[in-house]
């Protein structure tokens, strides 16, 4: 019997799991162990990953779209002797065992390596199991699966199909419109996934630089009753005439319109899926998204952890809940405190995997692989635990027509909180009342501020944009986010888009080839291949003749061309001048989806709105006020400079 493993770390557990007494061989320099299971004598071999991979012949950049691709061995030496291992050891067994990831790419990496190598010929099974104890393994093989149709193995195959045409001839469409256009060759890339989501960086970057601050006051009192003072907060005033009323209430008393108090019951957070864990990481570490997803795969390969790429919010009986609390209570106390038979659950579900839990196996951890795993341990601890239980209270207050409000909070029992202690509940203390009671305002505190544009997205905030509109998998979204990273598309935790980012996110957003909408029908077309909707050919048809349809389109328009020279070809749009707040960048005239003009500086990023309408051209000399760049629409010269003390001046 030949056991396909995906990684050298599973096929270490899987050959001690059916016997501890396994050897290990070594092959032409490839791993192989073997011992005996139920009698019959097994071959361990473990892949790396993905070890086939889609290429094309058709070399010429100029040539696209790419369609005639296939699948051939990763051009690496050692894979041509594990190959040629693989192959020796399918010609010798009856029956091969698929024991790659239970997951769409780990299917498609074993059933590659089953194809290609002669080997369905012979009896195929898969092996499905979410931890790598020896028990879970046991069981596994005891209840081998028969497969008809590989349809994971078929959505998986068909998504690299697509991600691998769109990508390449995307990626060609860019770089000759640019070579063509300007006659320079810069090498430039886009994908599916990574073009809507780019596009969306740029749209919020737009968004921000062109974004108007707005005044208004925020209303804060403090009030008093039966001697005791807490804070009531007010509307937010729109006008100084409603900031004076609101300063006249200071002395005067208002009257309780509402009370109301409750006894609130928190229940546990829901056991961990692959994207929860990850937006958690980084609130509270700051670990990359990416970066957990590799942590959490070390902890799984170690039998730490159960499977981490899954959807699922529940955890099932069969884990042996109580079994994992014991093996967790000699490192946490408060497993033996749990007070729940069965663990609060979430509402998502993944029918390959269940949530991300402890296996009770305990090991010596340090650094980032420590907290990942402690979040995990506590996340699993929490969901058995007893409700938090807080004390509220809500007082509404009328005075001179304004309505001032106030929030009481406080913990009488903690609960999961002693656990997971990774949620803050504000306690604030405000005195009991009775409708109509007076309430002193014994102070107003009225402050003037500005509404904010659209915060920036962090790794994690995209991350949930990705999941909510489903592009991309649990298993990808973070790879595709460090993509955008490597390629110099985006920078920052705070994430800013960078000029060639712009360049790029700005001509797929015109040409309108690449969208949110394409990619979400994608998505769902291959879900549909996954579970025996739809046909593997059909879709790839139908995704071939929609990017041949747009890419006709797209090629070779005057559009495109003047698009092409003026923000690809230089990184940038027209330069304004230099920028006074740091003295080095250049202000660059850009235009949002919208159409809204704005300068922003190519190195600081200081920014300043620009009237939408109109020609504009440097005037050639720089505010007195302030040192801005003056700018002319016609007869008219200004300062583009928000806060400069003279923002408009004629005919300077």
């Amino acid at each position: 019997m030949l056991i396909i493993a995906e990684k050298n770390d599973a096929a270490k557990r899987i050959a001690f799991a059916l016997d501890p007494s396994y050897k290990k061989l070594s092959v032409d320099g490839v791993p192989v162990y073997t011992g005996l299971w139920n009698s019959t004598k097994i071959y361990v071999i473990p892949a790396r990953g993905h070890i086939y991979t889609l290429k094309t012949d058709v070399a010429e950049l100029s040539l696209f779209p790419v369609l005639d691709v296939e699948w051939v061995p990763v051009a690496d030496g050692y894979v041509v002797k594990l190959l040629n291992v693989i192959k020796k050891f399918i010609k010798e067994s009856s029956e091969i065992i698929i024991a790659c990831d239970y997951d769409i790419e780990g299917e498609t990496i074993g059933y590659n390596i089953v194809k290609y190598n002669g080997g369905f010929e012979k009896i195929v099974k898969r092996a499905k199991f979410s931890t790598l104890t020896v028990e879970e393994l046991k069981q596994s093989f005891n209840s081998l699966l028969s497969r008809e149709k590989w349809l994971m193995a078929d959505a998986g195959r068909t998504r690299h199909y697509i991600d691998y045409i769109w990508g390449i001839s995307l990626s060609r469409l860019l770089m000759n419109e640019v070579r063509r256009s300007t006659g320079k060759s810069l090498s430039l890339s886009i994908g599916r996934v990574q073009g809507p989501t780019l596009i969306e960086i740029y749209n919020r970057e737009s968004e921000i630089n062109s974004y108007v601050p707005k005044p208004y006051w925020k209303f804060k009192a403090i009030g008093e009753l039966r001697g005791q003072k807490f804070e009531l907060s007010g509307p937010n005033l729109k006008s100084v005439d409603e900031v004076e009323v609101a300063k006249k209430l200071k002395g005067k008393y208002g009257k309780v319109v509402f009370f109301d108090k409750d006894i609130e019951e928190i229940k546990p957070p829901y056991p961990f899926n692959l994207s929860d864990l990850q937006k958690e990481a980084y609130r509270l570490f700051g670990i990359q998204p990416w970066e957990s997803l590799s942590i959490l795969e070390k902890l799984y390969l170690s039998a730490l952890i159960s499977y981490p790429r899954t959807s699922s919010q529940k955890l099932p009986p069969t884990i042996n809940y109580r079994s994992i609390l014991s093996k967790l209570g000699q490192r946490y106390k408060e497993a033996g405190n749990v007070s729940r038979s069965h663990p609060v659950e979430g509402p998502m579900d993944d029918p390959a995997h269940p949530a991300i839990y402890p296996t009770g196996e305990l090991q010596h951890l340090t650094g980032s692989e420590y907290k990942i795993y402690d979040l995990v341990a506590r996340r699993f601890i929490s969901s058995f635990y007893r409700n938090v239980r807080v004390a509220k209270k809500y007082i509404k207050v009328r005075a001179d027509g304004f309505d001032l409000e106030a929030d009481g909070a406080a913990v009488i029992d903690k609960g999961w909180l002693e656990v997971y202690p990774f949620r803050e509940i504000r306690e604030k203390s405000i005195p009991d009342a009775a409708i109509g009671e007076e309430i002193l305002i014994k102070d107003v505190n009225v402050e003037l501020t500005f509404t904010k544009p659209p915060s920036r997205y962090t790794p994690s905030s995209l991350l949930e944009w990705m999941e909510t509109n489903e592009i991309g998998t649990k298993a990808t979204r973070a790879e595709i986010i460090k993509t955008l990273y490597k390629r110099g598309y985006i920078r920052g935790n705070k994430i800013e888009i960078t000029e060639l980012g712009f360049s790029v996110a700005r001509y797929f957003s015109f040409s309108q080839i690449i969208t949110l909408e394409m990619t979400r029908k994608l998505e769902k077309s291959l879900e549909d291949i996954e579970f025996g909707k739809a046909y593997p050919s059909e879709i790839l048809k139908e995704s071939a003749m929609f990017l041949i349809e747009e890419l006709k389109k797209a090629k070779y328009t005057e559009e495109m061309v003047e698009l092409t020279k003026k923000y690809l070809a230089a990184g940038t749009g027209e330069s304004f001048g230099k920028c006074p707040v740091c003295g080095k960048g250049d202000l660059i005239l850009h235009v949002s989806q919208a159409g809204k003009r704005y300068l922003k500086c190519s190195v600081c990023g200081a920014s300043a709105p620009l009237p939408r309408k109109g020609k504009l051209a440097s005037a050639k000399k720089n505010c007195s006020y302030c040192g801005w760049p003056l700018i002319k629409r016609g007869d008219w010269v200004f300062c583009p400079n928000p806060n400069c003390p003279s923002s408009k001046l004629k005919n300077a």
